[in-house]
């Protein structure tokens, strides 16, 4: 039976629609001169995002979703690839359901900013935010804990679903083993808070896709044997 290094309370899984700090005021401004939009320094920071949203209206959605891929992913994407997502993601969420992993949370970004552009034409932007509060069990969890790897959480993840959970079927061979550097892609954005002494815990904050921490739904708390990359 494995070691028991964490118990862990879900304190609060719910949908997020967007990512904060992810689309700031800068980003507006760039993406205005990026769209070659005149006078950008003299707009009004609360008014970026609206100016924004309105300068990528002008544009075809096919040609809108470009742009804003070309703005967030630079030469990620080629130009052909960028033109085939154009329909695609006035579709589906290409941040749950495109090949490559590496480039989810940027499409989820690029998802944003075309939903608040056009509403009515763009899937709405559906993400999950994660809060756990983590409690280690042993000298050895505790100094992982201090700071929490992708690799650490997910598995921590991991054990409060069941094995058939899609990172279960997906990554059994990296979760089981020594190197899972997938996980990088799979937690978004993390936060974490100093360990507690006094409450032996630490609260961690994460965002993620659905699909990934679908299973923890009705799940209050656990135990994991989780631990980080050798």
């Amino acid at each position: 039976m494995p070691k028991i290094n964490y118990t862990v309370e879900i304190l609060q899984l719910k949908v997020v629609q967007e990512i904060p700090g992810a689309w700031t005021s800068n980003h507006f401004k760039e993406l205005l001169n990026h769209l070659e939009y005149e006078g950008v320094e003299e707009i009004a920071e609360n008014e970026l995002k609206e100016m924004a949203c309105m300068a990528l209206s002008d544009f075809e959605k096919e040609e809108a979703v470009e742009k804003v891929l070309e703005f967030r992913l630079g030469d990620k994407l080629n130009s052909g690839q960028r033109k085939n997502l154009g329909n695609e993601m006035q579709q589906d969420p290409l941040w749950v359901e495109y090949s490559d992993i590496a480039l989810h949370e940027e499409l989820f970004h690029v998802g944003c900013m075309l939903f608040w552009s056009f509403p009515r034409n763009f899937p709405a932007p559906d993400i999950a935010k994660v809060v756990l509060k983590i409690s280690p069990t042993n000298p050895e969890s505790k100094s992982d804990i201090s700071a929490p790897t992708s690799a650490l959480v997910c598995r921590i993840l991991k054990d409060g679903m069941d094995e058939y959970t899609i990172m279960n079927r997906l990554f059994d061979e990296n979760l089981e083993g020594n190197a899972f550097p997938e996980a990088e892609h799979i937690i978004w954005q993390m936060e974490a808070s100093e360990y507690d002494p006094a409450s032996k815990a630490l609260s961690l904050t994460l965002y993620t896709s659905w699909n990934w921490v679908e299973d923890l739904k009705g799940v209050q708390k656990f135990e994991s044997s989780a631990y980080p990359d050798g």
